[in-house]
C-alpha cells in the first residue's frame, strides 16, 4: 500500500523537558526524492488558528539499521525532524529516501 500523497499528523513537540506542544500539520509526499513537505503546523486544539512553525522538508533514511528523519536541506535529525517523522511512521507506509553511507 502506498501512502497517500497529502495527510495530516498529530504530534508532541517537546521545547523543554517541562514544556510540550500538541500540534498537527499537514503532510504532503513529495516522489522526487522522495520526502515530505510539511505544513500548516497549528496547534491540536485550535486548527485553524495561525500557523505557528514554517514549513519544513524532511526525509527518511536508514542508517545503522535504523529510520532517521532529517532535514532535506542540511541532512540533520531536529527535535521537529524525528516528532514529525515519527507521526509519519505511525500513519502508515511511508518511504525511505536512501540509505546513509
Amino acid at each position: 500500500m502506498e501512502p497517500e500523497n497529502s495527510f495530516n499528523v498529530d504530534f508532541d513537540y517537546a521545547l523543554s523537558d517541562n514544556v510540550t506542544l500538541k500540534l498537527t500539520a499537514t503532510v504532503e509526499l513529495k516522489h522526487s526524492l522522495p520526502h515530505y513537505v510539511i505544513s500548516n503546523f497549528h496547534f491540536k486544539n485550535n486548527p485553524s488558528g495561525t500557523t505557528v512553525l514554517p514549513d519544513i522538508d524532511i526525509m527518511a533514511i536508514k542508517q545503522n539499521n535504523r529510520i532517521s528523519w532529517v532535514h532535506t536541506d542540511s541532512s540533520k535529525e531536529t527535535i521537529l525532524s524525528i516528532a514529525v517523522g515519527k507521526s509519519i511512521e505511525a500513519s502508515g507506509e511511508f518511504y525511505i529516501s536512501k540509505e546513509a553511507e
